[in-house]
């Protein structure tokens, strides 16, 4: 390796660190498997470990596995017996597929998992152990020769760790802040909570109708509502107005 690879590989990943944060879900993914595939990786997922409460597709983060794998890997539940994925719930440090420790006689399970696997073109591959405080996942990826050169591992390790965490971050539910609704909002929805129409209301507070139809659909914007209805639901749920 020259020290223009290098670089070349320090720049590529850098640059995409830099971008992260910028990206939408699709755009991340697709920037990550296009910066993959130059290193020679066809094929990646991203997951949680899968344990006894919680099985691999509804672990999976990002899936770029072929399909018919992936569907092969569930079924026959391979995670059970996969000797990747068990070797990075033990350890923090990125490894190669090849180094998984096992042995094939004694565990020919997880020998038919390598072979199997090689058969839909995941030969070798280099797995990213990630552990957080509500769980351990990985970032695993393969071809049929990629390149596992130093500097190319270095740049897969530092983009998969980003990319991982900018899906987690979006895969998360926003939180609604409890302080988003003005007090004029609060109150038109607190007397629609009590069964009374736009008219009504206007009647009551001494405004025009179409000042509370504007203040209602601000309100259902806010909460992310789809109508006046679920507006007042989603008020009372969070403790904004009460019945």
């Amino acid at each position: 390796m020259i020290v223009g690879e290098d670089q070349l590989w320090g720049r590529r990943a850098l640059e995409f660190v830099d971008s992260v944060e910028r990206l939408e879900a699709p755009a991340l993914i697709s920037r990550f498997e296009s910066l993959i595939a130059s290193c020679g990786f066809t094929a990646y997922i991203m997951a949680g470990l899968p344990s006894r409460n919680a099985g691999l597709p509804e672990l999976t983060l990002a899936n770029g596995w072929p399909r018919d794998w992936f569907d092969l890997y569930v079924s026959e539940n391979f995670s059970a017996v996969d000797p990747v994925p068990r070797h990075g719930a033990t350890t923090v440090h990125p490894f190669v597929w090849s180094d998984a420790p096992y042995d094939r006689d004694r565990d020919p399970a997880a020998h038919r998992v390598m072979t199997r696997a090689a058969e839909f073109g995941l030969v070798e591959g280099y797995c990213i152990p990630l552990h957080y405080d509500d769980g351990s996942a990985a970032i695993s990826m393969a071809g049929r020769e990629p390149d596992l050169s130093p500097a190319a591992r270095g740049a897969m390790q530092l983009v998969s760790i980003y990319a991982h965490s900018r899906l987690r971050a979006l895969s998360r539910p926003k939180p609604i802040r409890r302080n988003r609704l003005t007090p004029r909002e609060c109150e038109i929805l607190q007397w629609a909570a009590q069964g009374k129409t736009a008219w009504e209301i206007s009647v009551i507070l001494c405004i025009t109708e179409r000042t509370v139809k504007f203040h209602l659909i601000e309100a259902a914007r806010k909460l992310d509502a789809a109508n006046r209805t679920a507006a007042v639901a989603k008020a009372l749920t969070l403790g904004l107005i009460r019945l």
